[in-house]
């Protein structure tokens, strides 16, 4: 009867674990093993922060090695920040990759046009706080608009570093960089 009471009583918590989701390039890399990734570097959006972390996207083609033939593509992100601070040495800094697949992008798009690049010239008005908020299988995006203030933030979800994500607020204006490399990305697959 303990044993029965016990199993009860920890069931419920072996489901609260997320489950991980990883796109289809993921997917892709972990099962060829062996890849090679071609970044398209004229066509990437680069942000920075004011301490020198970036987050950069990059249309990439990942090819599997032992089966040349084998191709995906997809938009690489990675992600640099600081991981813990030093007064008088340098600060150590940890780069992450995370993937967003070509089958994500049609809604990622439509999420940026129609509610992110509207409200960049757009403030909210007096003491009004609107959140965007969009999530891939592997980073969540996120449009802060606070009075004339506005906050853009890329979290990596399957990360190490749970409290560092990337965050702007001085390089807002720059987020149409992001749609223009997604959409390259999208019609160059299509083609």
């Amino acid at each position: 009867m303990k044993k029965i009471t016990l199993l009860l009583f920890i069931l419920p918590f072996l489901g609260i674990s997320q489950e991980i989701s990883y796109s289809e390039p993921s997917q892709f890399i972990e099962k060829a093993g062996s890849v090679q990734i071609n970044l398209v570097e004229s066509e990437k959006t680069i942000f920075k922060s004011g301490l020198g972390e970036t987050v950069s996207f990059y249309p990439a083609e990942i090819i599997d090695l032992n089966q040349n033939q084998k191709k995906v593509s997809g938009i690489e992100l990675e992600s640099t920040f600081i991981t813990k601070e030093y007064q008088n040495k340098q600060d150590q800094y940890t780069k992450e990759t995370a993937w967003i697949g070509i089958d994500e992008l049609p809604v990622l798009i439509d999420w940026f046009e129609s509610y992110v690049i509207p409200n960049l010239s757009n403030p909210t008005g007096t003491k009004k706080t609107v959140k965007y908020i969009h999530s891939t299988k592997e980073i969540q995006f996120k449009f802060d608009v606070y009075n004339a203030t506005q906050t853009f933030t890329i979290a990596v979800k399957n990360t190490n570093h749970k409290d560092k994500y990337f965050w702007t607020e001085s390089r807002t204006k720059d987020i149409p960089n992001i749609l223009k490399t997604l959409k390259y990305m999208q019609t160059r697959t299509l083609n």
